[in-house]
């Protein structure tokens, strides 16, 4: 499981350096981390954080140490690379990297999700 979060986040990484253009949303820091793909990859492979959550386009995990919740794009998807966290307060970041309207509507899924997984309902 673990390389094949590695080889997320380097693809991701590959993606971020290719990437033209301005990002859609980038915030100073994310639920702690810094805003960058290949470290919070690597954060979602570390002990105590579980995985709650995947489909065809995203997964979502939760960090025991804060209770931040993450949802992540998978590379088949319009908005690759983007995380979306929340914090245990329920301040939420967005790092998403494609065009506006894409970004726009992966943070309104990973909201619907993250709402979903607090109300037990996934």
């Amino acid at each position: 499981m673990r390389n094949a979060i590695i080889r997320v986040a380097m693809s991701s990484a590959a993606l971020l350096f290719a990437t033209i253009g301005g990002r859609a949303e980038s915030p100073a820091v994310m639920c702690g981390s810094n805003p960058e793909m290949v470290g919070i990859m690597l954060r979602m492979a570390e002990d105590g954080v579980e995985k709650l959550y995947s489909d065809n386009k995203m997964f979502v995990k939760r960090d025991s140490r804060d209770g931040s919740l993450w949802v992540v794009t998978l590379p088949n998807t319009t908005a690759h690379p983007a995380v979306v966290c929340r914090t245990a307060a329920k301040e939420t970041s967005v790092l998403c990297l494609a065009g506006e309207k894409a970004c726009a509507s992966f943070k309104g899924q990973a909201a619907e999700r993250m709402d979903k997984i607090e109300a037990g309902t996934r």
